[in-house]
């Protein structure tokens, strides 16, 4: 399956966008983690960590999609 170069853009965009967001929730996760007002540790460290592996994905099919068009 071939990617238009304008759904590679859109790929890139969300995955940029996705890294931002849940690379500023790492931060809010470990201020949390050490004042020790976190409610559930694991749950909110495995969202962020599949936050961050499907933002890293998209910009990887949005950089090759834009590589191939």
């Amino acid at each position: 399956m071939k990617l238009s170069r304008r759904t590679a853009t859109i790929l890139l965009a969300i995955g940029v966008y996705m890294l931002l967001t849940w690379g500023t929730r790492v931060f809010t996760f470990l201020s949390e983690f050490r004042a020790g007002t976190l409610v559930a540790p694991g749950i909110h460290f495995s969202l962020v960590v599949i936050g961050l592996a499907i933002g890293v994905y998209l910009v990887y099919l949005g950089l090759k999609g834009r590589r191939a068009s």
